[in-house]
């Protein structure tokens, strides 16, 4: 394995508490494809523990675009406070600059995402998170949602990702 990133990510997901955490509310069919700098990869929670492998998955609930200092960022979080890596991640959603901003692309339909677990994840980031998330302007997951399907939203006031 070359690619430095796949490297970090994998050990991320095998080793850090909040990671851990944070992933445990995903079914068993949850996939994320990775764009990373070095190739593609994609997580899975095939298994019923999360993975971190080499080339993309069939049929992705999101792919995450990923630069490498997003990557090395999101990696050196430490510890298993959920909430603090789930504001890093969102901080890295509506950062500016290229080199650290995270692009999301959705895959699947809002019934996937639900079924598969994704707000069980934001729940586990806890008040934190959703206080984190209100002040930054996500008002509600629907219409973050369908801000990211590039959909209007009635508010308008949802980040750009």
């Amino acid at each position: 394995m070359a690619d430095p990133n796949l490297a970090a990510l994998k050990r991320f997901f095998q080793e850090s508490p909040a990671a851990r955490k944070a992933t445990r509310p995903l079914a068993r069919g949850a996939r994320v494809n990775l764009a990373l700098d070095g190739g593609p990869a994609h997580f899975t929670m095939e298994t019923g523990a999360p993975q971190v492998l080499e080339g993309s998955a069939a049929e992705p609930d999101f792919t995450l675009s990923l630069p490498a200092a997003a990557v090395e960022r999101i990696t050196s979080i430490e510890g298993g406070d959920v909430g603090e890596f789930g504001i890093g991640f969102f901080q890295l959603v509506l950062e500016r600059d290229p080199a650290l901003h995270v692009r999301i692309h959705l895959d699947a339909g809002t019934a996937q995402l639900l079924s598969h677990g994704y707000l069980g994840v934001l729940a586990v980031g806890g008040v934190k998170v959703t206080w984190w998330l209100l002040k930054n302007g996500v008002r509600n997951p629907k219409a973050a949602i369908d801000r990211l399907r590039g959909r209007p939203t009635a508010g308008g006031s949802e980040p750009h990702t």
